[in-house]
């Protein structure tokens, strides 16, 4: 499967304006794309079968997932991530202009915002709480099953990837980044 041109044009531009080598993370409706530097004839992809769209319609009943699917949909998300592991090995940047990753940042949407490894597992735990019950501790996650989706595929890439923070690079071509 070859990388959409839409895909590379925003690796590329993170690339330029972060300035450090750099792992882009696009999440399609059904397909997950890792981009990254590759030799002198361009930049490296990889494709996994996962997306926000499809994980949730695989395994989300409802907009608040249950513990059980969120269970099934994480042992789904970490076999497809093992093929990445040694792909992604090394030092790098996660970086991602996701509009569901944006909302977890909390912020406008016009500057580079960072979440690190500790915030996203923070965030999905949150999730969790409230599919057990907890309404309190959904307050300020976006929501839906494909926010559920994104944020559980997010928590087990930076987790089973070895990324410590995400980039999340503003869309907006006017934006400020970092």
């Amino acid at each position: 499967m070859s990388l959409p041109a839409a895909v590379q044009h925003d690796f590329d531009r993170a690339n330029q304006a972060l300035g450090a080598p750099l792992v882009w993370l696009h999440l399609g409706a059904d397909t997950l794309w890792l981009v990254r530097e590759g030799d002198d004839s361009g930049a490296a992809s990889m494709a996994l079968d996962l997306g926000t769209d499809s994980t949730a319609r695989l395994f989300f009943r409802s907009d608040l997932p249950r513990p059980v699917e969120l269970e099934r949909a994480i042992d789904h998300v970490e076999d497809e991530l093992m093929r990445a592991v040694a792909w992604t090995a090394g030092s790098a940047t996660l970086g991602t202009g996701h509009p569901l990753v944006q909302g977890l940042t909390q912020t406008d949407g016009l500057v580079a915002a960072v979440l690190t490894r500790d915030t996203v597992e923070a965030l999905f735990q949150r999730l969790a709480s409230g599919s057990l019950g907890d309404p309190s501790a959904l307050k300020g996650l976006p929501t839906g099953r494909e926010a559920a989706a994104t944020l559980l595929i997010l928590r087990e890439l930076m987790h089973h990837l070895g990324f410590s923070q995400v980039v999340v690079v503003p869309s907006y071509p006017g934006a400020s980044i970092p």
